[in-house]
This record gives C-alpha cells, sequence and structure tokens, in this order.
C-alpha cells in the first residue's frame, strides 16, 4: 500500500512537473532496490512498468474528470469555464477524445454571441438617430450615428447615414455662403464654403476653391487698403501708437508695403523722441519715476538707447539715495504656449445631451470661429467643442467643429511630414 500511494504522489507531480519524473523514478528504484538488499535487471524493469502504467492510469482519470467537467460547462451555456478546461487538457494531450474540436466550437459560440450582443446595441443607437432624424435633428442624429460607428467601426450604414447627412448639410452650407457672396458678405461667404467643404470634399473639385481664393485676394485688399488710411488718419490726428499699431497690422499683411514700411520708422522715431525729451524733463524735474518709465520707453522705439540708458540709471540712483521705493514693474504674463505636438484625436463619442445653455453655446461658437480665422486651430477645437456640449443640435456649431478639427489635422500632419 505504501509502495502504491508512493507512486500516485510520483504520478501526479509528473503531471505538474514533468521534467523532474524521471530523476524521482530512479530514486524510487534505488530505495526499492536497497530496501530488497539489490534487485536483479527482471525486478528494475517491473517496477519501471509498474510507475508508468501508474501515471498514465491517474493522467487519463485526471482528463477524463477535466472532460467531463467541460461538457457540463458547455451544455450549461457556461463557455468561458469550459473552455478553461479545455485549454488545461489541451496542454497535456492535443489529440484527447474531440478536445480540439470542442474548443474551437465553444470559441466559435462565444464569438457569435459577442457579435450578437454588439448588433444589437449598434442598432439601437441606429435607432436614436432615425428618430432624431424624424424630428429634423439632423446633428443630433449624426451623433448617435457616430455612437454606433464607436462600437462597430465597420459597420457600413451608419457610415453610410453620416455621409448622406453631410453632404445635405453641406449644399445647405453652399447654398448659403453664395447668398453671403451676392450680399456682399464676403467673411461670411468664406465661412460657409468652408464648413461646405470640410462636411464634403467633393466640393473642392467643383470650382468653389477657385472662387475662393479670388474672394480672399479681393479682402486682402480691400482690408490693405483700411489699414492704410486707417493709420494716416490716426497720424494725422496725433494718435501715434495708435496708428503705429495700424501700420505693423498692415506690415504682416503685405511685408513689402513701402508706405507702411515708412511710416512705421517715422512714427518709431517720433514716440521715441517724445519719450526721450519727456525722460529728460522728468529727470530735471525730480521726477524720477516717471524719468524711468520714459527712458525705457524711449528705448524701446530705439531712440538715443545709450542716453536714455543713462537717465534711467541716474534716475535710480537719485531713488536709491533718497531711499524712495522703486516704481513698481509691471510684469508681464509669458504667452500661453499652445502644444502642436500631438493631433487631436477625436475622443470617443458619447450619448448626446440636450440643449444645456444655447446662449452660452452660441458664446463659445463665436469665440471658435475667431480662432479659425486667426489659424488658432487648437483654440478653435476646444472653444468649439464646449459649445457642442450646451448645443449638440446646433447645425452652425456641428459644422465649425467639423471644419476645425480638420484644420488643426492638417496643420499638425504639415508639421510632421518631413
Amino acid at each position: 500500500m505504501t509502495m502504491n500511494l508512493t507512486l500516485m504522489i510520483l504520478t501526479l507531480m509528473l503531471l505538474a512537473h514533468p521534467g523532474a519524473a524521471e530523476d524521482k523514478d530512479t530514486s524510487l528504484m534505488k530505495s526499492a532496490a536497497i530496501g530488497n538488499g539489490g534487485a536483479g535487471p527482471t525486478e528494475k524493469t517491473l517496477y519501471q512498468d509498474s510507475i508508468q502504467s501508474t501515471k498514465e492510469s491517474i493522467a487519463r482519470e485526471t482528463l477524463d474528470a477535466f472532460y467531463h467537467d467541460a461538457l457540463d460547462y458547455y451544455h450549461d451555456g457556461r463557455n468561458e469555464e469550459a473552455l478553461q478546461l479545455l485549454d488545461k487538457i489541451y496542454s497535456i494531450d492535443p489529440h484527447y477524445e474531440d478536445v480540439a474540436h470542442l474548443r474551437d466550437l465553444i470559441r466559435r459560440r462565444v464569438q457569435a454571441s459577442q457579435a450578437e450582443t454588439t448588433l444589437s446595441t449598434v442598432r439601437e443607437w441606429m435607432k436614436k438617430g432615425e428618430k432624431a432624424e424624424a424630428a429634423g435633428l439632423r446633428v443630433l442624429a449624426i451623433s448617435y450615428w457616430k455612437q454606433a460607428l464607436s462600437i462597430d467601426p465597420h459597420y457600413a450604414p451608419a457610415q453610410r447615414k453620416i455621409d448622406e447627412s453631410n453632404r445635405l448639410l453641406a449644399k445647405k452650407e453652399f447654398e448659403t455662403g453664395y447668398l453671403h457672396y451676392h450680399r456682399g458678405e464676403m467673411e461670411d461667404a468664406l465661412d460657409s464654403w468652408s464648413n461646405a467643404i470640410a462636411l464634403d470634399p467633393s466640393y473642392k473639385q467643383r470650382g468653389l476653391l477657385l472662387l475662393m481664393s479670388k474672394v480672399e485676394l479681393q479682402m486682402r485688399r480691400n482690408q490693405i487698403a483700411r489699414l492704410a488710411a486707417q493709420g494716416f488718419e490716426q497720424y494725422q490726428q496725433g494718435l501715434f501708437e495708435s496708428a503705429l499699431e495700424s501700420y505693423q497690422e498692415l506690415t504682416k499683411l503685405e511685408p513689402r508695403h513701402e508706405e507702411a514700411r515708412r511710416m512705421t520708422a517715422k512714427i518709431k522715431i517720433q514716440i521715441g523722441q517724445t519719450a526721450f525729451k519727456a525722460a529728460q524733463a522728468a529727470l530735471a524735474g525730480r521726477a524720477y519715476p516717471e524719468a524711468i518709465e520714459q527712458s525705457n520707453k524711449a528705448m524701446q522705439y530705439g531712440y538715443e538707447v545709450a542716453r536714455s540708458s543713462a537717465i534711467k540709471v541716474e534716475a535710480e540712483h537719485a531713488i536709491q539715495r533718497a531711499k524712495l521705493p522703486k516704481p513698481k514693474k509691471i510684469k508681464k504674463e509669458p504667452p500661453v504656449a499652445v502644444s502642436t505636438a500631438t493631433a487631436l484625436a477625436p475622443p470617443t463619442p458619447a450619448a448626446p445631451a440636450q440643449p444645456a445653455n444655447p446662449e452660452e453655446a452660441m458664446e463659445h461658437y463665436r469665440q471658435g470661429m475667431a480662432a479659425i480665422r486667426k489659424k488658432d486651430f487648437h483654440l478653435a477645437v476646444d472653444e468649439l467643442d464646449a459649445a457642442s456640449k450646451l448645443d449638440p443640435s446646433n447645425e452652425r456649431i456641428y459644422m465649425a467643429r467639423e471644419r476645425a478639427r480638420q484644420e488643426w489635422n492638417a496643420a499638425n500632419a504639415s508639421r510632421t511630414t518631413p
């Protein structure tokens, strides 16, 4: 009995650690041989055959138990538990009974069940979209269909509905752009046409880009003329700093504009000269903080830098001698850096909410549109995302947001392309 128990333990160890089985069998046979005062070759062979037979018997019983439990789980619909047992059997003996076939069968059943559940969920979102579409809430319908696509990216009916709705919105926006164009509202026309292209890129091949380029060129010329007239008028009124801003803005649009370059240099000299004289007068009148401020201004515009710096130093020393508090320097906050290292990845769409605050949404929309015109697409996406959360059914917000996202992605793609 002791010998049989030892053999069973060894067999179980073989199942857990098959690499160590031969060494343990050898040790057992040696121990048995010593106990019997030595054994001949025939006895050793009998011991070895007995151990091997016991191993195979226990292994078979274990596999049988696993297999019958797996069948029970399979018939009860407990597929995951059945697969775990079948995987164990397969790892020990891949040819045991029909374990390979049964594993494949259960896996197909699990996949089919998951696919059916997924399809059911997708169809629910599709129905919500169709109801929203029937109620005239096209943008809300698109958000539901996008939710269906987020569950199954290959579900063609959802993509077709989105594309169809986008084409209808693009056509409407294209026609709106022409209305603005004939009224002379060029900036609004460009916005509408840009929205149309974002929703339906086929408008690029219909001559719309050429028309937009002509409108943009005319707007640029008009803006240049307006800034030139504005700057001259401000200069005539003695508003030198305002005139300088107008001419500098004009130079950004047209760097080779001769009048803008000439007037910019002239106004800087005049402002710097006025500041230098004011600094001299303030120093003479012992108005030291004013002297420092005006000398800084003169240096800012590049006028008499060395002499302006000397006035500033003298005023600072005078303040120290008089033990007067130094003027507080206005600390300029550094501009917020906008990261361009990663493109906006479109987030997974969630169930859209009902309009929360249309007025606040429109304020975010206006900020987003202003950012688009300044080509700050990162800010535009943030503002229009906020607007969409507040009013998810608004068509104008939806179209502008799609446009901003495309512009942002295109800008990032151009930066990363070598």
